[in-house]
């Protein structure tokens, strides 16, 4: 624990969590991160994510059972070669229920994302020259969140941040002690809401 306190003494935690990214939208989902001052972490996402595009073949009747059939194969292959993907399944209309926990040390793995590179709903990074860590989503533009409810969707989650670390600005809606730790939390009502931000100092 000592070792990594000397190696991180000050990093920066940046909290951005409405995400649109490829053609996976987490629709409905209770996000979690725990961040030790040491720089240990886990990370876990439980929740629906919508492949947008298949969804809208459905709605729109352009695409045969034979067709969805193969593409939700194939998006389930996706989930399943991540070893995080703790379980997943085909929910209907293009939606899948995602159950994804990962865990380790930021430091040492530099970078750990959710759910992939091209698919990065949200990520962790360790910048070794900087010190700092950063924790990021892709917003989602205002054109885009127009798209996605003229497609009858929406995002709508709940965000958590545990820490015992120092944390030097944020724009959580409320905090709350557990024990040592102090909980941040985010409601998401909305595609249009903004994403959630944070400033930490690992001592």
């Amino acid at each position: 624990m000592q070792s990594l306190l000397k190696r991180a003494r000050s990093a920066l935690l940046l909290v951005a969590l409405l995400v649109l990214s490829g053609c996976y939208l987490p629709a409905s989902f209770d996000a979690e991160l725990e961040l030790s001052r040491t720089g240990l972490y886990k990370m876990s996402f439980d929740g629906f994510i919508v492949e947008t595009g298949l969804y809208n073949e459905i709605r729109l009747n352009k695409i045969d059972q034979e067709k969805i059939q193969e593409k939700i194969a194939t998006i389930l292959r996706d989930f399943k070669r991540d070893s995080s993907t703790k379980s997943v399944s085909h929910f209907g209309k293009g939606a899948f229920k995602v159950n994804w926990v990962k865990s380790g040390d930021i430091i040492r793995s530099r970078q750990v994302m959710f759910f992939r590179r091209n698919e990065n709903m949200l990520s962790i990074s360790f910048n070794k020259n900087t010190g700092r860590i950063g924790l990021a989503g892709r917003y989602i533009q205002k054109k885009d969140g127009d798209r996605i409810q003229a497609m009858g969707l929406d995002v709508k989650g709940v965000i958590r941040i545990k820490t015992d670390a120092k944390v030097l600005s944020h724009n959580a809606q409320k905090t709350f002690k557990e024990g040592a730790v102090t909980v941040y939390f985010w409601e998401l009502k909305s595609v249009y809401d903004r994403a959630p931000k944070m400033e930490v100092v690992l001592r």
